[in-house]
């Protein structure tokens, strides 16, 4: 019997999950914890947050009233469900709470890990 976290990884589950390419869980594998009454139970292993530094910046945008994470993850990476990348790279655990005070500069980066070496075409300033 397949269990329910196996159908969801395997299914893609809903937008963003596990195996789609752009979900912060995409990658991570699976593990099964056998309980002491022999139940075994399948997980998604933690996924570790890298730290901010680890990003490559881009530009940075100035939030105005009225921002929402997922539309500036539209608008500035070109996909709201990559709307981690901004939460990351700007060191938030609460998504809404990078746009709730207008005036707030964001840094717009790259995935971790990936270099901005020869993208100078790409990086603009404030505002971009």
């Amino acid at each position: 019997m397949t269990s329910p976290i196996d159908s969801f990884v395997a299914s893609g589950g809903t937008s963003g999950a596990p195996n789609a390419p752009n979900s912060r869980y995409s990658g991570i594998s699976t593990a099964t914890l056998t309980l002491a009454d022999g139940r075994e139970v399948r997980y998604l292993q933690r996924r570790i947050i890298p730290q901010p530094e680890q990003y490559a910046t881009l530009r940075q945008y100035v939030t105005i009233q009225g921002d929402r994470i997922d539309l500036l993850a539209n608008r500035q990476l070109g996909d709201p469900l990559l709307y981690w990348i901004l939460c990351d790279a700007n060191g938030a655990t609460d998504p809404d709470a990078l746009t709730e005070n207008p005036g707030r500069v964001l840094r717009i980066t790259l995935p971790a890990g990936i270099s901005t070496a020869g993208t100078g075409a790409l990086t603009r300033g404030i505002g971009g």
